[in-house]
């Protein structure tokens, strides 16, 4: 059964999204409840093609960007780790994932199917749970037991994706120095033009870490090392850097005199799962 320890829209909401955090640190997820509870709904410069309006309150009386959509929050069990730090993190969390929401049996997959239009999986990685999830709803519906389709986004996909809509070249400042071979592995995966891509550069903080003025100047220096090799958008390289996209970006340009755009793959998932949710509905209406 779902653990789901918040919640922001109404409950009434023709679209229902998933928002997991696969990682066991409960702020981490709290952290980004009150970052989309707090974001503006229209911000001024947004990097992404956003749904927002006016924000509306919820049944927990947040606001929210997205209007007419509902999003639970459910973050991983105490037995996963509490920040995913590479590879291995990311497989013992998934299996710790699969083992809480039953995701091996037919009811653990049509729960998820019933309640919800969208799933996102909030780490910036190639996190295995991703295929997992897209497997598992695809062998229902393969066997002809499951009708409706759900959405399952990662934020790094969507962060690139929104970075590519933004500009020419970009650039993914991150935590751990152990995730830029993982990242450059990742941009070949996605088959992207390696001109457009000017490389990851990590601030040698972990997930865990990230809080203080430290990772903040660090991811700073980053973004401006990426900058001067070429990159005009900068992606951040991790959910728990959500919060600082707007900070960061005010800097950058006053640093470099240039408007380099700042990805936060948080709402570049949300977004885009949105829309996708959306376009599906639709779709399902007029059939």
């Amino acid at each position: 059964m779902l653990n789901i320890h918040s919640s922001l829209g109404p409950l009434d909401a023709p679209i229902k999204l998933l928002y997991i955090n696969p990682n066991s640190t409960l702020s981490f997820t709290l952290e980004t409840v009150t970052y989309l509870s707090e974001s503006d709904p229209v911000p001024s410069l947004s990097p992404y093609q956003s749904l927002a309006s006016e924000p509306i309150p919820n049944t927990e009386t947040r606001s929210l960007r997205y209007p007419g959509v509902r999003i639970d929050f459910y973050t991983a069990p105490s037995t996963a780790p509490p920040s995913i730090d590479g590879t291995l993190h990311g497989v013992i969390s998934t299996a710790e994932i699969i083992r809480d929401l039953k995701l091996e049996t037919f009811d653990g997959v049509q729960e998820l199917r019933e309640k919800y239009d969208a799933i996102v999986v909030s780490c910036f990685s190639e996190h295995p749970l991703i295929p997992v999830l897209k497997e598992q709803f695809a062998l229902y519906q393969g066997a002809g037991v499951m009708e409706k389709k759900v959405v399952v986004l990662g934020i790094l996909e969507a962060g690139i994706i929104a970075a590519l809509r933004l500009g020419p070249t970009f650039g993914i400042a991150t935590t751990g120095r152990n995730w830029e071979p993982l990242f450059d592995q990742a941009i070949k995966t996605l088959s992207i033009d390696s001109q457009r891509y000017t490389g990851t550069r990590g601030t040698g903080f972990n997930a865990v870490s990230l809080h203080g003025d430290g990772p903040e100047e660090k991811l700073f220096e980053a973004g401006v090392e990426l900058v001067e090799k070429g990159a005009k958008v900068i992606v951040l390289g991790c959910a728990g850097m959500a919060p600082m996209r707007q900070k960061i970006q005010d800097r950058l340009k006053s640093q470099t005199g240039q408007d380099i755009p700042v990805v936060d793959g948080v709402l570049a998932a949300l977004d885009q799962a949105i829309q996708l949710a959306q376009s599906r509905t639709i779709s399902q209406l007029n059939a």
